[in-house]
């Protein structure tokens, strides 16, 4: 093969996978912040708030600080969307190195048709975007100093300072950067077999405990890098989640299963087929994840905080994995003609079959749908264990998506069909390209409907047109004055207008709160009805006894204004 023509073609290649990136994320920039992203404006805007207001190490503040003095505090979605744009480089770099430039192709096409990837990009924080760079530039600083054997030659020192660099800029963002540095030490003593001999864990241990002295002075003498940052305060916001009893297990098993629903057949069922080959060029992938899931599950209690948005960590690792098993098992492209090409025409002929039955599952959206509401939880279950599958499923989060629907027969059919392909190949191995392929035709279909329905709403209706044509109304009402939202959907956004009261969760164990609460509030309230509250509840009544002035349907969702100026 020529040299030239295939570099050419790389680029090519990877160029439009950027584009395609790129365009998929403008239309997400707009979109309103939700509940936590919200802090983050107010909390590092000076005018509002004194530096120093997040619970972190000083890294993600100082960026977000200056991306506001640079863009305004009104375009944070641009700093997930930047770190997600030099990610898609490193991550093509990190697979051609560890793999090859197929591997790495496949890797950056996962990762842009990965609806979790898009999220991460577009979630106002540090742990979808910013944290990734920081991780994927150790990686590939560690794996380059890998290939030579961890040899401290010269050549070798830029990339140990990448490594050094990287892994302290990385814990400077968050704490829970730990994992990763757990990940690259334990994949080091893998390496260097470290655990066949007793005196090669002592002596690498005490490197360990010195590692971990260092990144704490350096902590302690952050400040006169970063003088907003105070350490009291961020060991302080990690107390709450030391916790060994009464722990939120429901909650916490809840957000896994949504973590899981994001990150979608596409990215997970791949690996059943990963090989002893893939799983030896990727083990340190591999324990990063086991390492965060037992960080984020086990080690600590994080069942208040937003675990969808934390266990977006998954999604490079998976991209890399995933894409490693679809360049090894499916091969597209072979010149001049082979029997192998021969057998690849096969395999493409085979995506008849995935490809009806996925335009299928796709049309039972376009049929009638019931929308539970939020409580009680017990009727989701019944509907699911009666095989009632015709209803819609909200996906929403403190620190967004603002909420939209995808319809449950949907998400589970394209689950069973690519847990069934996936297995097939088990049995028969000569159906492994055939199930792979199936796997990919279903889950870009599954990934591609998240997408639309989180960034336009064209299937069930969407909740950000739905707030812009609201907040229009709220603001040139001068007879509003004083609005509660419901599940905080617009918060930000009637907030900038002067007339917040406050957010109303429905939820059961709140009830006492909002007796004694709307027993004097005098105002209105904001309604966006995802999720939706149920019939016959408190919440229901009261709203029940309010005046709707204003009323917005989009598909399956609804935003009302209510008058309740009854004092």
């Amino acid at each position: 093969m020529n040299p030239t023509i295939f570099h050419r073609k790389e680029f090519i290649l990877l160029i439009f996978l950027a584009v395609v990136f790129v365009a998929l994320h403008i239309f997400g920039l707009s979109q309103p912040y939700h509940q936590d992203e919200y802090k983050w404006p107010i909390i590092v805007n000076p005018a509002l708030t004194e530096p120093g207001g997040i619970p972190h190490p000083p890294v993600g503040e100082f960026i977000y600080r200056q991306t506001g003095f640079l863009v305004g505090y009104d375009n944070f979605r641009l700093v997930p969307f930047v770190f997600g744009f030099l990610n898609l480089f490193l991550l093509f770099y990190l697979s051609k190195t560890v793999f090859d430039t197929k591997t790495a192709l496949w890797s950056v096409g996962l990762f842009v048709a990965s609806f979790y990837s898009l999220l991460a990009s577009l979630m106002v924080d540090t742990d979808g975007a910013v944290m990734p760079f920081f991780f994927l530039l150790a990686l590939i600083g560690y794996f380059k100093l890998r290939e030579n054997d961890f040899s401290f030659e010269s050549k070798n020192y830029w990339w140990l300072l990448l490594l050094l660099g990287s892994v302290v800029l990385g814990f400077f963002v968050k704490a829970s950067f730990i994992i990763a540095i757990g990940a690259l030490a334990l994949d080091f003593a893998f390496e260097k077999n470290v655990f066949a001999d007793k005196k090669k864990i002592f002596k690498y241990a005490i490197y360990v405990l010195a590692g971990a002295v260092a990144l704490g002075l350096l902590l302690l003498v952050a400040k006169l890098i970063f003088p907003f940052f105070n350490l009291e305060f961020t060991i302080s916001y990690w107390k709450h989640f030391f916790k060994l009893a009464d722990r939120g297990w429901f909650q916490t098993f809840i957000q896994l299963i949504k973590s899981i629903l994001y990150t979608s057949p596409l990215l997970l069922v791949p690996i059943l087929f990963t090989d002893r080959e893939i799983f030896r060029k990727s083990r340190l992938l591999f324990l990063f994840m086991v390492l965060g899931l037992f960080f984020y599950i086990i080690a600590f209690d994080f069942s208040l905080g937003a675990l969808d948005r934390y266990f977006q960590f998954l999604v490079v690792p998976l991209c890399i994995i995933a894409g490693a098993v679809f360049s090894q098992n499916l091969h597209f492209y072979n010149s001049p003609p082979t029997p192998l090409l021969q057998q690849e025409r096969g395999v493409r002929k085979n995506i008849l079959i995935p490809l009806i039955l996925s335009v299928a599952i796709f049309a039972l959206q376009l049929f009638n749908h019931f929308v539970p509401p939020l409580h009680p939880k017990s009727e989701w279950m019944n509907r699911i264990l009666e095989l009632k599958w015709n209803f819609l499923f909200p996906f929403t989060g403190g620190s967004g998506p603002t909420g939209f629907y995808v319809s449950f027969a949907f998400i589970a059919l394209i689950w069973i069909c690519a847990l069934v392909f996936g297995s097939s190949s088990f049995r028969e191995n000569r159906y492994r390209k055939q199930a792979l392929l199936a796997v990919l035709v279903l889950g870009i279909m599954y990934n591609g409907v998240f997408i639309e329905e989180y960034l336009f709403g064209k299937i069930n209706g969407s909740s950000h047109r739905l707030l812009a044509e609201a907040k229009e109304f709220i603001k040139n009402d001068n007879s509003i004055k004083s609005v509660v939202v419901y599940n905080d959907i617009g918060g930000y956004e009637i907030q900038q207008l002067g007339k917040y009261k406050r957010r109303l969760y429905a939820a059961p164990q709140f009830e006492e709160t909002y007796k004694k609460f709307f027993q004097d509030f005098s105002g209105h309230v904001l309604y966006i009805n995802i999720p939706r509250i149920g019939e016959n509840t408190f919440y229901s009544d009261y709203l029940n006894t309010c005046k709707e002035i204003y009323y917005k349907k989009d598909k399956y969702v609804s935003a009302k204004i209510l008058d309740c100026q009854f004092k």
